[in-house]
């Protein structure tokens, strides 16, 4: 009998201009709206970026970290091992098995930053409940999220509207909240970039700040030109 064998990779990950952390990957044979779970170029680039962020995840009763389209989890557990911040992995019913796969590949280094993490999945037609793989669910109306993450999540004419209205649903509204985007500038989806550029906007937010970071062409099979973006509510 053939035993499937589950590819692994191995990210090495900087945590500031020194120490870096070993992010162990699994990408295994799942698939949802027509993709295939893998690591892009844009999550790397996103992961990589954060310990030069200046964020501050308040510590209170809301979900410190949410990431939508979370794919393998990478961006989510980085923010987790950086911040030692519970993050909450989010994707579509049919991924969520190989974000827990990998939650628990890295529970060796997780545990050693003292923190856990979590995931499940967020319609984001209907985005005002996020359900656990264990079951449990949390209501918009009970709680929101201190920090959104969305990596490579815009590559479909519907995505602006559902990506801005789950991230203006669940951001809470404090002067620390924070939404941080990355998307490769593929030519294709210029005008859905546009898009929720626009819509974060109307919804009352603003870019802090933004940057582009170009990962190795030997490395990725993709686009690897990326632009990422932090978004604060105006006026708070």
């Amino acid at each position: 009998m053939s035993v499937s064998v589950v590819p692994k990779k191995t990210f090495n990950i900087p945590l500031n201009g020194e120490e870096f952390v070993e992010i162990t990957i699994a990408e295994p044979d799942l698939r949802a709206d027509n993709l295939n779970i893998t690591t892009w170029t844009s999550s790397f680039i996103l992961a990589s970026q954060l310990h030069k962020l200046n964020v501050i995840v308040d510590d209170d009763e809301n979900i410190p970290i949410l990431e939508l389209g979370a794919g393998t989890g990478l961006v989510g557990l980085t923010a987790a091992i950086l911040w030692r911040r519970e993050p909450f992995l989010t994707d579509l019913a049919g991924i969520v098995p190989g974000l827990r796969t990998n939650i628990d590949l890295n529970a060796q280094v997780l545990a050693s930053a003292a923190v856990r993490a979590q995931c499940g999945s967020l319609d984001w037609t209907s985005p005002k409940t996020v359900t656990l793989d264990s079951g449990k669910t949390f209501s918009v109306q009970q709680t929101k999220a201190n920090i959104i993450f969305a990596a490579d999540t815009i590559y479909d004419e519907a995505h602006p509207k559902l990506l801005s209205q789950t991230i203006l649903t669940w951001l809470a509204r404090t002067s620390n909240a924070r939404a941080i985007l990355t998307y490769p500038l593929r030519v294709c989806y210029l005008d859905q970039i546009r898009e929720i550029w626009t819509l974060l906007e109307e919804g009352g937010m603003v870019a802090e700040s933004d940057g582009q970071e170009q990962a190795d062409t030997k490395d990725w099979d993709d686009e690897c030109l990326c632009e990422w973006v932090v978004w604060k509510w105006n006026n708070l």
